[in-house]
Formats: structure tokens, C-alpha cells, sequence
């Protein structure tokens, strides 16, 4: 946890169990670059809704804005090597810092999805985020899909959004979204398994989804 021009920002790296310093860096600078495409996602998943005159649906946001990556100006102290407990609060110099997300008992955290478990669910808000993912499907022209997709609902209904996965169709394993990315597999599990709640269907997704290969 930090603060940064008087935000609270939690502030995040690799478990160095399974990272590098270089791992390290690209796996957060991955993270980043999803978290705005997926807010990208968003802002067309609402003109869409405009388009197609859906109203009242809830308030959903990617804890994208005022997120970056950071790199310590001091550099570390070395790390015990005498086999004690490593207790540095950073272990590498490059950190993803994202704005600290509201909690507490009137703050309810969901999981909508899993990265290899496309979501179903029964609630409204569930609904619309299962809407969203279909949306991604076909504003991306099939390529690429957002997995893994939880969030913190707040009182007044309207959904923080966080750390998310992705899969996409991509023709060389260098270019995927990141070390999440299971590629056309993944996605064509999406289309298999996804059925069309009533919000796909005022937004007219499940019409889009006429392209072959795509089942609902």
C-alpha cells in the first residue's frame, strides 16, 4: 500500500517464487496494458447500450484510470541469504501501482468468471457482466475475449472492476496478452458455453454472433 498525490494505491509485483526481475516486468507491464484495453471494452460496451436505447444498467468500471508502473529511484537492499524470511516490502524495482479499492461490510467482491470458466450468472449484475464479455467477443471482431473477470460491488450497485485476463487469436505466442493467454481454444470454449441473457439480446449480440463457429 502507498499514496500518491494524496490517493491510496496498492501497489503490486510478481511473488518472486516464480518471477524474475525481467518476468517481473513484463508480466505488470501485461497487466496495465489489459486493464485499459478492457476499460476500452467498457467505454464501447456503453455506446453500444446508447445505441440500442438499453437503459439502467449498472455503473461498471475497470480500476483502470490513474494506474501505472513505477521504478524505484533508491536502489534495494539485497535479500537475506542466510535462509531467514525475506521481509523487504519490495523485492524487485519495478512496481504496478492501482488505485486501492474501496472495502468494508457494505462492500460485496464477486467473481463473474474464471479465466477457463466462462461466466453464467443469475443476478443482474452478473448478467450484465456476462453481456460485457460477449460484447468484448464481437467489438473485437472474435479476437479477443476477457476472462477471469471479478470486481467490488458497492452500495449503490456500481461495480469496481479488477485485475483481468484475457484470451486472444493471435497467430504468434509472442504477441498474446499475456502468460493467462490459453488463445482460439479458450475462445471457442466461450462460444460454446455462453448463453444469451436478456441483455445480449436487447443489445442485439446474439445476432451478432451469427458468424460460424460462434453457438449460443
Amino acid at each position: 500500500k502507498g499514496r500518491y498525490k494524496g490517493l491510496d494505491y496498492a501497489i503490486l509485483q510478481c511473488k518472486p517464487i516464480s518471477s524474475s526481475s525481467d518476468t517481473n516486468v513484463k508480466d505488470l507491464s501485461d497487466e496495465l496494458c489489459l486493464l485499459y484495453k478492457a476499460q476500452y471494452f467498457m467505454d464501447s460496451f456503453y455506446r453500444r447500450a446508447h445505441a440500442h436505447n438499453v437503459k439502467n444498467l449498472p455503473t461498471m468500471k475497470w480500476n483502470a484510470e490513474g494506474a501505472f508502473i513505477g521504478t524505484l529511484v533508491d536502489p534495494l537492499p539485497h535479500g537475506p541469504t542466510d535462509g531467514t524470511n525475506d521481509n523487504r516490502n519490495l523485492v524487485y524495482d519495478v512496481f504496478l501501482a492501482t488505485p486501492l479499492l474501496s472495502t468494508g461490510s457494505l462492500y460485496r467482491e464477486v467473481k463473474f468468471s474464471g479465466n477457463e470458466q466462462p461466466g453464467n450468472n443469475e443476478d443482474m449484475i452478473g448478467r450484465v457482466v456476462d453481456a460485457y464479455s460477449h460484447h468484448v467477443l464481437v467489438d473485437s471482431c472474435f479476437e479477443t475475449l476477457i476472462s477471469d473477470i471479478q470486481g467490488i460491488i458497492a452500495p449503490d450497485h456500481s461495480v469496481r472492476l479488477f485485475d483481468p485476463q484475457a484470451h486472444t487469436y493471435v497467430f504468434l505466442p509472442s504477441h498474446d496478452s499475456g502468460y493467462w493467454d490459453k488463445g482460439p481454444d479458450q475462445i471457442q470454449l466461450f462460444r460454446v458455453l455462453h448463453d444469451c441473457n436478456q441483455f445480449c439480446r436487447a443489445l442485439e449480440l446474439d445476432s451478432a454472433s451469427d458468424i460460424p463457429g460462434l453457438h449460443n
